[in-house]
C-alpha cells in the first residue's frame, strides 16, 4: 500500500516534527486547561497540545473564559473546554509528575462555571483576569497565583 500526499504537506509534517517535538517551547506564550479526560493539564501551543503536565509555571498570565463554551456548559449541563489560563511557560513537569512542588495555602484561583462567569479568587470570590506569575499544580486546589 502507498501512501501519497502533497510535497507542501510533506514539508509542514516535517517542520512539524523537527519543529515542535524537539522544542520545550520554555519561554512560549501558551495556552492552558484543565484535562477532564486526562485528569492533568494540557498544554497547547499554536491550537496543538504540546505536552501534558501536572505542574505548569505561566509568568505574565491572562485568565480567559469564552462566554459561548460557558453558556453551552449551562445549558447542556455538561462541562466542556471554554477556559484558559494563558501565560509565557517558564517551567513544567509532565505527566505522571513524580517530584511535584508543595501547594501554597493562600492566593487560589478557582473557576466554576455554574457559579461565576470568570476565574476568581476562591477566598473572595473577586473576578480575577492577569497575575505576575502563576504556578498550576495538579491536587485539589489546582491554580495559584505567587506575588
Amino acid at each position: 500500500m502507498k501512501i501519497i500526499i502533497k510535497e507542501n504537506q510533506y514539508k509542514k509534517l516535517l517542520e512539524t516534527i523537527t519543529n515542535d517535538d524537539e522544542k520545550t517551547h520554555i519561554g512560549d506564550r501558551v495556552m492552558v486547561y484543565y484535562n477532564l479526560h486526562k485528569h492533568t493539564f494540557s498544554v497547547t501551543y499554536n491550537g496543538r497540545v504540546i505536552t501534558h503536565a501536572d505542574y505548569v509555571k505561566l509568568v505574565d498570565v491572562e485568565f480567559r473564559v469564552r462566554q459561548g463554551g460557558r453558556e453551552k456548559v449551562l445549558t447542556d449541563k455538561r462541562k466542556n473546554v471554554h477556559s484558559f489560563v494563558i501565560g509565557t511557560l517558564v517551567d513544567y513537569c509532565a505527566y505522571p509528575c513524580e517530584d511535584m512542588p508543595t501547594e501554597p495555602n493562600n492566593n487560589i484561583v478557582t473557576y466554576n462555571p455554574y457559579k461565576y462567569n470568570s476565574f476568581v479568587m476562591k477566598d473572595t470570590e473577586e473576578p480575577i483576569y492577569k497575575a505576575d506569575i502563576v504556578k498550576m499544580i495538579n491536587s485539589k486546589n489546582k491554580i495559584f497565583i505567587i506575588n
